[in-house]
C-alpha cells in the first residue's frame, strides 16, 4: 500500500541527551512505524554515518508496538501530536571474563574496575585482579563466607578497614593491609546465628550486619585499639576466629542492635541520601526501614513472599528486592502505604537471589536468579531488556547467587564456582529529572 493511503500521526521527537537533539517541529509518520522504523527517521535527521539504534518512550514507558497499537490500547485520538522521547538503546552484556572457584561463590563487592571481591562457601574471601590474578585469599573463618562488602578507596574517606566479610560462624571480620598482606583487624562478634548480610555506609564510618537470628547490628568501623567486649571473646564458641596461627584478633562491639524481624534477615543496605537509614529484607516477608541512630523500625512493608536480596538506589530513591516467587519489586520508602508495592518484574524461571541498581541511572537493575541466568531491566519497561545466558556449559543450569554492578562491570557467581565477569555498555545517561522515577 502507498505511504499516503496508510493512516498517519503527528509525533514531536525529544531527547535529553544534546547531542541527538533534533528540531522540536511535528513529524507526520505511519502509524504502523516501530522502534526500528522510528529509529531510522531519527538517524536520517541527524545525518549519522553509522547507524545508532534508539528505543522510545511514551509518558515514560518503553514503545514495544507499532504507534497504532498504542494509541488504540490508550484510547487516544491520532488526531492528537503524540511526543516521543528517543534514548541510545543499551548494548547487551557481554561476558568478558571468568575465574573459576573450588566452591560455591555466595557473594561478590567490586572494590574497583581492578579489585574484586568474592566469598565462598570454602570459607575463604578472595581478591581476583582485572588480569585474572588472585592476589589475596583471606582465611579466617571457620565457616562458609555469607557476604562481603568493600570500603570506600576515597582517600577523604578512607579506613584501615578494606573489606568485610560475615559467616556462618556468627561472625564479621574486618580486614586490612599490614605489611603488604591483607590481615584481620578485628571480628565483630555478638552475633547468635549467620551472618547473611553486611554493608557499609556511604562515609565510610560505620557498617551494618543481618544475622539468621533475627537482628541487625549496628557497628563502627574503625579499628579498636584493644579488644571491646571481654565477656563476649570469652564466651565465643568459634576460637579459631579469635586466633589464627598464634595471632590474636581484636574483638569488636556492637553500637546498637535492631529487632523486628520475625526469622533470618537476609539483605541489608544504606540509604545513600540519609544514612541514618537502613533498609531490610527477611524471610518474614518485609521489607523494612530502620533508624539506625535512634535503634528503631519506622517503617514496614509487606508482601507475600520471602524476600532473599534488597538494594536502594541514590537515583530513582527506589528499593529493589528479590524473591522467592521469582520476581523482582520495586518499592518506593517515600510511600506512605507500605502494602503496596510500585512495580513487579516477573520473567525469572528461578528464585531471585540478587538484584543490583545500575550504579548512574535511576532505570537501570540487573536481578540474577537460580535459573543461572542475569536479567537486565529498565524499570519503564516491565520486560528485561536483556537475558544473558551462561557462556560455559560448566555455568549452564547453576544457581546464582550473588550479583554486583560497578560501573561498565556486572559480576556473577554461584553455584559453579565461576565468578562470570560481563562488560555492560550503556550508552545513554539519565537527564537532570533523573531522581524522579
Amino acid at each position: 500500500m502507498d505511504a499516503t493511503n496508510e493512516a498517519q500521526v503527528q509525533i514531536r521527537l525529544v531527547a535529553k541527551q544534546k547531542k541527538y537533539e533534533v528540531p522540536d517541529a511535528p513529524l507526520v509518520v505511519p502509524q504502523q512505524l516501530q522502534r526500528y522504523g522510528l529509529s531510522e527517521i531519527v538517524n536520517h535527521l541527524l545525518g549519522l554515518e553509522a547507524p545508532v539504534p534508539f528505543d522510545f518512550l511514551v509518558d515514560g514507558q518503553f514503545l514495544r508496538e507499532s504507534i497504532a497499537s498504542y494509541l488504540k490500547e490508550h484510547s487516544l485520538s491520532a488526531e492528537n501530536v503524540l511526543t516521543l522521547e528517543y534514548v541510545e538503546s543499551m548494548l547487551p552484556p557481554t561476558e568478558i571474563a571468568s575465574y573459576s572457584h573450588d566452591d560455591w561463590i555466595s557473594s561478590i563487592a567490586v572494590a574497583s574496575s581492578d579489585r574484586f571481591v568474592v566469598g565462598s562457601f570454602d570459607g575463604i574471601v578472595r581478591v581476583w585482579n582485572a588480569q585474572s590474578e588472585c592476589v589475596s585469599e583471606m582465611r579466617g573463618h571457620e565457616s562458609a563466607v555469607k557476604c562481603v562488602a568493600a570500603a570506600s578507596l576515597d582517600p577523604v574517606k578512607k579506613s584501615k578497614v578494606e573489606i568485610l566479610s560475615g559467616s556462618q560462624d556468627r561472625t564479621a571480620i574486618a580486614w586490612g593491609s599490614k605489611g603488604g598482606q591483607r590481615k584481620p583487624l578485628y571480628a565483630a562478634r555478638g552475633h547468635t546465628d549467620s551472618v547473611e548480610a553486611v554493608a557499609v555506609n556511604p562515609a565510610n564510618t560505620h557498617f551494618v550486619t543481618a544475622s539468621a537470628d533475627s537482628t541487625i547490628r549496628f557497628w563502627s568501623l574503625a579499628v579498636p585499639k584493644e579488644s571491646e567486649d571481654a565477656e563476649l571473646e570469652a564466651q565465643d564458641a568459634t576460637p579459631m576466629v579469635k586466633k589464627r596461627k598464634g595471632v590474636n584478633i581484636m574483638t569488636k562491639a556492637a553500637i546498637g542492635t535492631l529487632s523486628g524481624h520475625v526469622g533470618a534477615v537476609t539483605s541489608v543496605c544504606f540509604d545513600a541520601d540519609r544514612e541514618s537509614n537502613v533498609y531490610s529484607g527477611g524471610w518474614d516477608h518485609s521489607v523494612r526501614t530502620w533508624d539506625v541512630a535512634a535503634g528503631v523500625n519506622v517503617a514496614t512493608s509487606l508482601c507475600d513472599k520471602v524476600i532473599l536480596d534488597v538494594d536502594y538506589s541514590a537515583h530513582s530513591q527506589l528499593i529493589a528486592t528479590g524473591h522467592a516467587d521469582r520476581s523482582v519489586r520495586l518499592w518506593d520508602p517515600r510511600s506512605s502505604d507500605n502494602t503496596v508495592v510500585k512495580l513487579r518484574l516477573s520473567s525469572h524461571k528461578g528464585f531471585v537471589s540478587s538484584v543490583a541498581w545500575a550504579p548512574n541511572s535511576a532505570y537501570m537493575l540487573a536481578s540474577a536468579s537460580h535459573d543461572s541466568t542475569i536479567k537486565v531491566w529498565d524499570i519503564r519497561s516491565r520486560t528485561p531488556l536483556y537475558t544473558v545466558h551462561a557462556a560455559s556449559a560448566k555455568d549452564d543450569g547453576k544457581k546464582l547467587l550473588a550479583l554486583d554492578w560497578s560501573r561498565s562491570l556486572l559480576l556473577a557467581g554461584g553455584e559453579s564456582g565461576s565468578l562470570r565477569i560481563h562488560s555492560v555498555n550503556s550508552q545513554y545517561e539519565d537527564g537532570p529529572d533523573s531522581t524522579q522515577a
